[in-house]
């Protein structure tokens, strides 16, 4: 059975503890000074995963032992040699490709020099997560009956290359973008090449509550960069589209006079156990992960989601392999008709 193997970057204490069951008698306290000492990576098999048409896999969850914050004070180097860490288990138990979230986009940029390190293929999920958050809006949308060419979309890190990919997919849908990023000279690359092929107006914002306060629909990825923003300069009826932690899914708990919609999750064609999340419904994935089946499901062993400038091609691509699979986006708010 072909097999594929996935880097897991727990969020929090918690979720390491849930993937990691012999952690849960070691108090909060004492287990996060001594992540530095714990073995870099555990090892978890998932024993099958089918498809609608039939075909089986399996696959290998490997997961860090680090939180986000430790792996933020890893230089460059640090963060690539964790990666090919993982690779080298990854070879080890036969696994035909490699993936990793798509969120830990601090990873992303750096696509070129990691994947000339690994031997097998690799993908961080980027096409089918930005996929996912484009489907979300556009469901939403229809659900509330509105026009999105009269609405104006902010997008938190926009050069993020989910960020990237979601901005240049809705330039064809939305009336106006605001973008985000500590990155001046990528905000004009994005607003110059969706300039190449689409009239929509793009404006670049360097304060995120400016971008917020003038947006009817919010993508907000900022779990990997500075930038944030006031959940009280939130418009009343703002569409907010999330993929960063629970902590934004907390901080929005008070404003009943806003649309809040996690994304980034995909229903898996089964009710098969093949997350770690605990947090999550039993068949619901992240799509990055998703995207690493489907890779598997089709044979399509290659380098898909990394680097930068991914091809928005591939956005409509996977979701075509997704629906022959019978992987559906998953959003309960607006659910597939």
């Amino acid at each position: 059975m072909k097999s594929f193997a996935f880097i897991v970057n727990p969020v929090t204490i918690k979720q390491l503890k849930n993937s990691w069951p012999a952690l849960k008698l070691v108090p909060d306290f004492l287990l996060a000074p001594s992540l530095k000492n714990l073995p870099p990576f555990k090892v978890l098999a998932i024993k099958k995963i089918r498809s609608v048409q039939g075909k089986e896999i399996s696959g290998y969850f490997i997961i860090s032992t680090r939180l986000p914050k430790e792996t933020e004070e890893l230089r460059e180097e640090g963060v690539i040699d964790r990666i090919v860490g993982a690779h080298h288990i990854a070879e080890r138990l036969e696994a035909k490709i490699l993936g990793i979230d798509a969120r830990a986009s601090m990873l992303t940029y750096k696509g070129y020099s990691i994947i000339k390190k690994l031997k097998i293929p690799f993908t961080t999920g980027s096409a089918f997560t930005a996929w996912s958050i484009f489907e979300a809006i556009y469901r939403i949308v229809r659900v509330k009956k509105l026009n999105l060419k009269e609405y104006t979309l902010a997008v938190i890190n926009a050069t993020n290359p989910v960020g990237k990919l979601c901005t240049r997919k809705l330039a064809d849908y939305a009336g106006k973008i605001i973008v985000t990023s500590p990155h001046r000279d990528r905000l004009e690359y994005l607003k110059e090449t969706i300039a190449n092929v689409s009239p929509v107006e793009v404006i670049i914002e360097e304060d995120a509550n400016n971008a917020v306060r003038n947006a009817n629909i919010v993508i907000n990825m900022n779990d990997s960069c500075k930038q944030t923003f006031a959940i009280g300069e939130l418009k009343p009826d703002t569409i907010l589209c999330n993929l960063a932690s629970n902590n934004m899914m907390n901080r929005v708990k008070f404003r009943q006079d806003i649309t809040v919609i996690k994304t980034g999750l995909v229903k898996l064609p089964f009710l098969d156990k093949a997350g770690i999340n605990s947090e999550l419904p039993k068949n619901i994935i992240l799509a990055s992960l998703a995207e690493t089946m489907l890779l598997s499901l089709e044979d399509r062993f290659i380098n898909y989601s990394f680097g930068e400038d991914i091809n928005p091609d591939k956005l409509e691509e996977i979701a075509d392999i997704a629906m022959q699979h019978g992987f559906e986006v998953w959003l309960p708010e607006a659910p597939v008709l």
